[in-house]
């Protein structure tokens, strides 16, 4: 039984579209096809409606049974290299773009040197994107700024932060809700912790995002940063990234929103006994806790 297969399918059935699971696996959509084919062939029955991508009754058994196989290969790997006495391997970790940039950078550094024989494949999507990710199995760990909310995953809190409301450097200072309403406004992408945090921190002020004045919405803190900067309009974002453009003189720090905003370290339930991941756990609590601090 090739287990690439069963977890192929599984990720089709999830998606309910071949496209976009070849797209995430990078391979083209006749292959993906393909698999499911060989997998039929190999069961010696139909696993999907293909006019609605929905599991048959033996499909759903294998969707079912299926999960259980990849969980107990994840096991019995992560048993296999603990006994390796030293770390080796590839750790795929998916990271949004605050502690990508300003969290993630020191924490593999000392990964590395403490672990020389392993590999690590950095990657940056926005949060809901790494938790996708994490769940179609493309990757390990996840260094995020919202939660996963579902029962497969297990968080750890590595860091804190806050959020910020930042204008151009010329702008006065601002004490509520009130003074925002009317002015322009850079938006996040709605898939970003960034903007969840956001939101909830407008809440506490007595405010809401549908009463914002959008002129923009881009993918990344730095691109708000410099939207702001040029004067276009105002905006929230992590201190992580506020405090050095302020201190570049790049952007003014306005106001301080009443939310902390937490970033975890997060994985599948059924890679909690991987060597690696728990290696990472245990050095993120301290070198992330402190870099969350500053």
């Amino acid at each position: 039984m090739n287990l690439k297969r069963i977890r192929t399918f599984r990720m089709v059935v999830d998606h309910k579209n071949f496209s976009i699971v070849a797209e995430l696996l990078g391979i083209s959509q006749p292959a993906v096809s393909k698999q499911i084919k060989t997998l039929e062939e190999d069961l010696g029955v139909v696993l999907l409606h293909r006019d609605s991508v929905e599991p048959t009754e033996a499909g759903r058994i294998v969707y079912r049974k299926g999960k259980e196989l990849l969980y107990a290969w994840d096991e019995l790997v992560a048993e296999c290299r603990a006994m390796q006495g030293e770390l080796t391997g590839l750790l795929r970790i998916g990271t949004s773009t605050i502690p990508g940039s300003y969290l993630v950078p020191p924490l593999l550094r000392e990964f590395r040197k403490r672990y020389p024989r392993m590999e690590v494949c950095l990657t940056v999507h926005d949060s809901e994107e790494v938790t996708g990710l994490l769940r179609d199995g493309r990757l390990d760990v996840g260094i995020v700024g919202k939660e996963p909310d579902d029962d497969p995953f297990e968080s750890h809190v590595v860091a804190q932060d806050r959020m910020l409301l930042v204008g151009p450097i010329d702008s006065d200072e601002m004490d509520g809700f009130g003074d925002l309403k009317g002015k322009p406004f850079i938006f996040r992408e709605e898939g970003s912790g960034t903007w969840h945090a956001a939101k909830e921190g407008l809440r506490k002020w007595g405010g809401s995002v549908d009463r914002l004045n959008c002129v923009a919405q881009v993918d990344s803190t730095e691109a708000v940063i410099s939207l702001v900067e040029a004067g276009l309009g105002y905006s929230i974002v992590s201190s992580l990234a506020a405090q050095p453009a302020t201190r570049h003189g790049r952007i003014k720090i306005l106001a301080e929103l009443p939310v902390v905003r937490s970033f975890y370290l997060t994985y599948l339930s059924s890679k909690r006994q991987n060597p690696a991941i728990a290696a990472l756990v245990n050095l993120s609590g301290s070198l992330l806790g402190e870099a969350g601090e500053d």
